[in-house]
């Protein structure tokens, strides 16, 4: 059976492992490029005070970053809807399923051997193109702000997706019992369960750390001015402007529902700071006889006036690993359970 099932997958793994082989040796030749670069010129502008252009022509070489970014999105599910959806829903379209029941195979040796197939297939694919990738960006993420903005594209999680996905596609095809259908189901729901877990539970796996600070006015270059504590590889889930009572009036460093900052005219010569109150000293005209500097004193004093602070809800970087391996088990426990499903399917509800 073990061969039988080796025989009907051999020409899509030949294919697969191909095009691996393929990537693998463009992703090491430009890969190698990248690192030397990055050592040679990234790791060193500080002393020559010239990161930013050296920054930018060093992301104008990384040009495959983005289509391995979304490769790395689209892979699990295109394992789920051509390897997992039509594993049992192909064999019931077209009957050959009795075929192999009527030669003292049982039902649940034939879909466990097809399963432990592809599924291996599956695991080893997500895991030879995730260790590509991540080795072959690691220059590139050195320049993001965080890892956990690559979290689900990068090291282990992707492999737990992968073999989500097929679950989910052979539970579909078990389900449904025709391959086009349990397809189009497959990835409409393994993208919606990407989506929604990345959205409302990843933030949730850990119990979040939080830290206050002042509110500071955005200048040209930052959104905000993250507190004392926060660094810039941890993950800022979420970032609150308080009052001094503590109730809630923005969020990422901007005022009121539209996240903007604005002050506007009152009755005899007050300035109002939109969302928050009117401020209690006067401003400056902008005419000849005022300065651009006065205003800018003026609105930073209306500004501390009223005390306002910034609650950062985040998750450092030293817990990045702990996620990784916590969704991981989460994915990868969601696929035994599916698993186990389809086998109870296949051996009560299909006659």
């Amino acid at each position: 059976m073990t061969r039988f099932a080796w025989r009907q997958f051999r020409t899509q793994a030949l294919i697969v492992a191909g095009i691996l082989i393929v990537l693998g040796i463009a992703l090491a030749l430009d890969g190698s490029h990248l690192v030397h670069l990055y050592d040679t010129t990234v790791a060193m502008c500080t002393q020559h005070n010239d990161c930013s252009s050296v920054t930018q022509n060093f992301q104008a070489q990384a040009k495959w970053n983005h289509a391995l970014d979304a490769l790395m999105l689209v892979a699990p599910a295109l394992i789920g809807v051509f390897w997992g959806a039509p594993l049992v829903a192909r064999e019931l379209e077209t009957r050959t399923n009795q075929l192999a029941w009527t030669q003292s195979v049982t039902r649940s040796h034939w879909f466990l051997v097809k399963a432990a197939v592809v599924g291996a297939a599956s695991v080893i694919t997500a895991g030879l193109l995730s260790l590509m990738v991540t080795w072959w960006a690691a220059p590139y993420d050195r320049l993001i702000d965080s890892p956990y903005t690559v979290f689900d594209r990068r090291d282990v999680v992707p492999i737990a997706y992968a073999l989500f996905a097929f679950a989910l596609g052979v539970t579909f095809g078990t389900i449904i019992r025709r391959t086009l259908p349990a397809m189009a189901v497959t990835v409409a729901v393994f993208a919606a369960i990407r989506i929604e877990f990345g959205e409302w539970i990843r933030p949730r796996l850990f119990a979040p750390l939080h830290a206050t600070g002042v509110f500071t006015l955005p200048t040209a270059n930052s959104i905000f001015i993250t507190p004392g504590g926060v660094g810039s590889n941890d993950w800022l889930i979420s970032e609150e402007v308080v009052t001094s009572t503590g109730r809630v009036i923005g969020y990422n460093g901007g005022i009121g529902p539209n996240g903007s900052i604005n002050f506007s005219s009152g009755p005899n010569g007050t300035v109002n700071f939109s969302g928050v109150g009117t401020c209690p000293n006067k401003f400056p005209s902008l005419r000849p006889a005022g300065s651009t500097s006065d205003l800018q004193a003026a609105t930073q004093r209306c500004v501390e006036s009223f005390h306002l602070h910034t609650v950062v809800t985040y998750l450092p970087s030293s817990r990045y690993w702990a996620l990784q391996w916590s969704e991981s088990g989460i994915f990868v426990f969601g696929a035994v359970v599916l698993l186990a499903l389809s086998l109870w399917w296949v051996r009560r509800r299909i006659a």
